[in-house]
């Protein structure tokens, strides 16, 4: 006789944005079958025991830059997905920048197709928004783009070709991106830092014989964000369509994205571990492995970002994971050296500390970790453990104790993790499960490439 389910997870402490209840959780066929009582124990093919373990809907990260196809040297879908597997993150959502542009619906399909044959994970495309495919806005919707991604700032010297279609200097051409986007429905999601003024600040700098660690931070202070998101957000109330402020890192800002909340404009904003739990001074330190955009702030800054995450204001965190070779980031001009941190494999032991440190409920963390970005970025299936959902499960030991090790990690850009390396954590990823197939278990990747789906809005 055939068995009743292909998997039961049992003895675990099921957790869901609502609360956290003791449940036998019952898979077929990827999905989730049933939610039953604690003793039950239904006929199935296998069985997996959760004692101790919190069992979590599976992390989504909205916020992953894989570098592929086109810089398979600071990381691959095989890396960067194992990296996410180790991380608990059972969805990850990419960034367009590759030499490989997602600025058509022919680079969309390009970038899914390459990336869906080497994933372990699932995963969703952003696609690009700039002036400069203005008119192909609504064929890369079709394509199957989450949404939009605009940077409010050039790109990098030298970068030109991973940015075609990304970036939107000029307001009134900003304007008319803004409207093809909004009319297609997908968020817009926007990197917002005053161009105009780092310019200025950059050569002020410069001028000044400053190319140290903090002079990065003081290129790029809070204002310059601020004066950013409030122009985005005024061209957003003309042009009507929902919008994202992404890596959100000044108190300020995070205070006019309330209050245009308030007023009804479709805003909302993401956070990542670092502007919660790094400041500027880090920058001393590591200089180059500690320079991210926007720049990490000062102390006073970090701790008033938090009561925002806790009103929701900002509706989720993400990894903004950006590997670079250790080489790269490197060098005595921090001017001259790529912005960004690797994330993946840090960003759920930070936020499962800050539980154990009180400063977050566990349901607090399925909240901005999952069940948020399932629902922004329409994902069938995701974000809850519930009958008819994926099987995504994140199996978590909150009594774990222990020292963030980088030589341990899954991503190219392990020996760039100079900031999280030796940090003492409480709380671990002991088991990652996509649709009902383990894909990390006890510091070992079991999953296979391939197994990643390619998500579109549903």
């Amino acid at each position: 006789m055939a068995t009743t389910f292909d998997l039961i997870v049992t003895d675990g402490l099921v957790v869901n944005q609502e609360g956290v209840t003791a449940a036998t959780i019952a898979v077929r066929d990827g999905r989730i079958a049933g939610v039953l009582e604690p003793d039950a124990r239904p006929d199935s093919a296998r069985q997996i025991s959760a004692k101790g373990l919190h069992v979590l809907p599976g992390l989504i990260d909205p916020h992953v830059h894989l570098r592929s196809p086109g810089h398979e040297e600071r990381e691959d879908p095989v890396s960067g997905t194992s990296a996410a597997a180790a991380g608990g993150i059972t969805t990850l959502l990419e960034m367009p920048i590759s030499p490989v542009a997602a600025s058509s619906a022919e680079g969309v399909r390009k970038r899914g197709e390459a990336i869906g044959e080497q994933s372990l994970i699932d995963f969703g495309l952003y696609g690009a928004a700039g002036h400069q495919n203005v008119d192909l806005i609504a064929e890369v919707a079709d394509a199957g783009a989450v949404a939009f991604k605009t940077f409010l700032t050039a790109p990098p010297t030298h970068r030109e070709g991973e940015f075609f279609g990304l970036w939107c200097l000029d307001y009134s051409l900003l304007r008319d991106v803004m409207a093809a986007t909004a009319a297609t429905g997908l968020r817009h999601s926007f990197h917002c830092e005053n161009w105009p003024m780092i310019e200025t600040l950059i050569a002020r700098l410069s001028a000044e014989g400053r190319n140290d660690g903090l002079a990065h931070a003081e290129s790029r202070p809070s204002i310059v964000e601020d004066t950013s998101v409030a122009i985005m957000m005024s061209l957003a109330a003309e042009a009507g369509g929902p919008v994202e402020v992404v890596h959100l890192s000044s108190p300020r800002a995070a205070q006019m994205v309330k209050e245009a909340k308030a007023r009804g404009l479709d805003v909302i904003a993401e956070t990542c571990p670092q502007y919660l739990f790094l400041t500027d001074q880090v920058l001393s330190v590591h200089r180059g492995f500690a320079k991210c955009n926007p720049a990490l702030r000062p102390a006073e800054e970090v701790e008033a970002l938090w009561s925002y995450l806790h009103d929701g204001t900002l509706e989720f965190v993400g990894s903004d994971h950006s590997p670079f070779r250790p080489e790269e980031k490197e060098g005595d001009d921090i001017f001259a050296i790529p912005p960004g941190l690797p994330g993946l494999e840090s960003m759920a032991p930070l936020m499962l500390t800050a539980v154990n440190d009180g400063r977050l409920s566990i349901t607090d963390l399925v909240r901005l970790m999952s069940t948020r970005q399932a629902e922004i970025f329409r994902l069938p299936g995701k974000g809850r453990i519930s009958i008819g959902n994926d099987a995504d499960l994140t199996f978590v030991d909150m009594d774990a104790r222990w020292t963030f090790d980088r030589n341990t990690c899954f991503t190219k850009a392990r020996d760039v993790m100079r900031i999280v390396h030796g940090m003492p954590m409480k709380g671990r990823i002991q088991r990652t499960m996509v649709r009902g197939e383990t894909v990390y278990e006890d510091g070992k990747i079991t999953g296979r490439p391939g197994h990643g789906r390619w998500l579109k809005p549903g």
